[in-house]
């Protein structure tokens, strides 16, 4: 099986996982969540900062993740508490676009920091799911999760198309030197108006209203896999786990997902539908 045949096949049964979980009931999806989450801690500390699995600070920062995520989301229930969280994620958004743009390839700012204090990759788990996980408290939970995957579907697939038979500019090649500026434009706005599509299809009728905001999403989710892309450099690895055939690990799958999750948290909790 090719490399390519391979992510198709693999693609596939992640999305089939998903889909499933999701329909199964609001219980699961938290569970679904929270487990994504430990294996984004388990990456991070692992395979990133490279530390010992199971040593005291490993348990240690995996606690700090799972107890306030557990808590919030099916011990508490708390709306308010959660979305203190997502707050929190845009704090650590904010401090990542310094990271990105504001920080050389060189710098070992970011890698001192999780090396000498490695429970902050808790932080970086906690914060996104948790966003992630406000979207629960809906009506229409499924169909605003729908929405927000949708969005980051197809600013990837925009990107890959644009980018494949347009792109001549590369975007950041010391970051990401497959990325195009073609690619980058085309992706957002095929991402602002799938997400437009799906959202007027499956949440509620608003027109063209949100469309400039659902190209800025995807922008933000294309900001989160260069973001990811600058980390795997700076520590030296090319996937974050070897865990999904073909794509590498989850961390490499959900980068930009969760780097969105807070923008579009935020954007559910100031709007009516």
């Amino acid at each position: 099986m090719t490399n390519t045949q391979q992510r198709i096949v693999s693609a596939l049964v992640l999305a089939a996982i998903v889909c499933s979980i999701i329909y199964s009931g609001l219980f699961q999806t938290i569970i679904f969540l929270a487990v994504v989450g430990m294996i984004c801690v388990d990456e991070l500390f692992c395979n990133f900062i490279k530390k010992k699995r199971f040593s005291v600070s490993y348990l240690v920062t995996q606690l700090i993740f799972v107890a306030p995520f557990v808590y919030l989301n099916i011990v508490d229930k708390s709306f308010d508490l959660n979305y203190m969280l997502v707050n929190a994620g845009l704090l650590l958004n904010s401090f990542m676009l310094f990271y990105l743009f504001g920080t050389k390839m060189e710098s070992g700012f970011v890698k001192d920091i999780l090396s000498k204090f490695p429970f902050v990759v808790a932080l970086f788990c906690l914060f996104p799911m948790a966003s992630l996980a406000s979207l629960l408290f809906y009506g229409k939970w499924i169909q605003v999760i729908v929405v927000l995957m949708l969005i980051n579907f197809g600013m990837d697939t925009g990107a890959w198309f644009f980018g494949k038979n347009f792109g001549k500019h590369k975007l950041w090649p010391s970051v990401s030197p497959n990325k195009t500026i073609e690619g980058l434009v085309g992706g957002a706005l095929f991402s602002g108006i799938v997400g437009t599509v799906a959202w007027n299809l499956l949440v509620s009728f608003n027109g063209v209203k949100y469309l400039a905001l659902f190209v800025v999403f995807g922008l933000l989710s294309q900001i989160g896999d260069l973001v990811q892309s600058k980390f795997k450099r700076q520590f030296g690895i090319k996937d974050s786990s070897s865990l999904i055939p073909g794509h590498g690990g989850v961390y490499d799958r959900i980068d930009s997902l969760i780097f969105v999750a807070p923008f579009y948290a935020t954007f559910m909790n100031y709007i009516n539908f």
